[in-house]
């Protein structure tokens, strides 16, 4: 087994988009916020808001990881775990301060898959996950979990409490996973964008949703009457365990679920884009700071007009690639803001 950390010296499209700026506001513990814009320094078993502790791999020369420009990719070439092999993207150092309650949200893509296949992927949250023993957590360990299973040329996230599940997403048509947890003694309200509707999620009860659609909401969470931990919420997993494909995480957010103000907006439209021009939406943009680039970091060229308030169209000097695009800018504030869109 070869595991990419110190643990053996230190143990200690639109709707995807909009989804992340919309949680952008002040207030709130950020535990990890990812976006893939380098590929190194991103494992530490002690680790800052933007690292992993540990990616773990039981059987590298099968199932293997690797981080490009814009996301990590999560590889498996043969079909069962034992031999196959796990692929583990951890945070098992404890979140501090430790959590009440958490928003957890992944854009993600399947880009191939080439068997069926049930809980190919667990998505965990709980406590004292230990990344040298590669079983799975226990439910006195877990207060929520929920899974991705493979359907042919498609997949399904599905809440493995209830066995709802989303409607089939094809393969490379990406998505976001919004999870959001609640251990704390009151009701949590939240948004999933700044003009959703408002939802509240009751102590020990947490919502799953894809983009926009709730798979299921109040899903009972501690499975198997675990008893309860003020520290459930401490640990976070991906585990990659069954079935062949290939997997793209594009963006992780994990934060405080708790909204301190008013989320702010920033929204491209259309989104993707297809023509040679489109609309920023952003209230708080100095417009003197605003850039395009490629993942890579290239920098493209256009022209920007302001058409309203907070409103401002951009045109693109020529059509672009089809690919995943960044817009950056600061705001008022000097803080930096992106946008990532999509060109068709």
């Amino acid at each position: 087994m070869r595991t990419f950390s110190l643990f053996h010296l230190v143990r200690a499209s639109i709707i995807c988009l909009t989804l992340f700026t919309a949680f952008q506001s002040d207030g709130q513990t950020t535990y990890l916020r990812q976006s893939f814009d380098k590929t190194s320094g991103l494992i530490n078993p002690l680790p800052d808001s933007t690292q992993f502790s540990h990616v773990i791999l039981t059987a590298p020369a099968l199932s293997y990881h690797k981080f490009h420009k814009g996301y990590i990719e999560l590889t498996r070439t043969q079909q069962d775990s034992a031999t196959g092999g796990i692929i583990r993207v951890m945070r098992a150092t404890p979140f501090l301060p430790s959590p009440k309650t958490l928003l957890i949200q992944i854009t993600l893509s399947a880009e191939s898959i080439q068997s069926k296949a049930v809980n190919a992927i667990y998505f965990y949250v709980g406590e004292d996950f230990n990344p040298v023993n590669n079983s799975f957590p226990g439910n006195g360990l877990m207060f929520g979990r929920c899974a991705i299973n493979f359907t042919g040329n498609s997949f399904i996230i599905k809440d493995p409490e209830t066995q709802v599940a989303s409607k089939p997403i094809d393969v490379k048509k990406m998505v976001t996973l919004s999870w959001v947890l609640n251990n704390s003694s009151e009701d949590l309200k939240y948004q999933l964008s700044a003009h959703g509707d408002k939802e509240t999620v009751s102590p020990g009860n947490y919502d799953l949703w894809v983009d926009v659609e709730a798979i299921h909401k109040g899903t009972e969470a501690y499975p198997g009457n675990s008893p309860f931990s003020p520290t459930k919420l401490s640990n976070f997993e991906i585990r990659y365990r069954n079935g062949l494909g290939q997997i793209r995480i594009h963006d992780i957010l994990i934060r405080e679920g708790n909204s301190v103000k008013e989320p702010e907006e920033n929204v491209i439209m259309p989104n993707p884009v297809s023509g040679h021009s489109f609309i920023i939406n952003a209230k708080n943009m100095n417009l003197a700071t605003l850039n395009i680039t490629r993942l890579n970091g290239q920098e493209l060229p256009f022209e920007k007009e302001v058409l309203s308030a907070g409103r401002t169209e951009i045109r693109l000097g020529r059509s672009l690639n089809a690919g995943m695009y960044v817009l950056h800018f600061l705001d008022l504030d000097k803080k930096d803001r992106f946008i990532r869109f999509v060109v068709e």
